[in-house]
């Protein structure tokens, strides 16, 4: 029995400003919302072509496809911190003080 399609999008680095971006189908985006979601086996392969295409290292690097749960948001940890842009801890003005030892 085949493994049900789980939905991909593809998502790489910026090489100028280093932020995660993902493929709109036209162009790459900062914004998760915007990526284009494969919904079946032949939308995949043209994201993992889309990959592999040598002319994308002029603008991003390290592109891969990432799995997406059918609301549309990235299934594992890594891939939801990298859409999410924020930090996941406070730092400079709003990190905590620590108290003198």
């Amino acid at each position: 029995m085949a493994k049900p399609f789980t939905p991909v999008a593809l998502t790489a680095n910026d090489l100028l400003e280093g932020d995660a971006v993902w493929w709109t189908g036209e162009a790459w985006s900062p914004s998760v919302s915007a990526a284009l979601i494969a919904r079946d086996e032949a939308e995949a392969a043209l994201l993992s072509a889309r990959a592999a295409d040598p002319a994308e290292g002029a603008r991003v690097v390290g592109a891969y496809l990432v799995e997406f749960d059918q609301a549309g948001r990235p299934r594992l940890r890594r891939e939801a911190i990298r859409a999410d842009r924020e930090p996941t801890f406070a730092y400079g003005a709003a990190a905590p003080l620590r108290d003198a030892a």
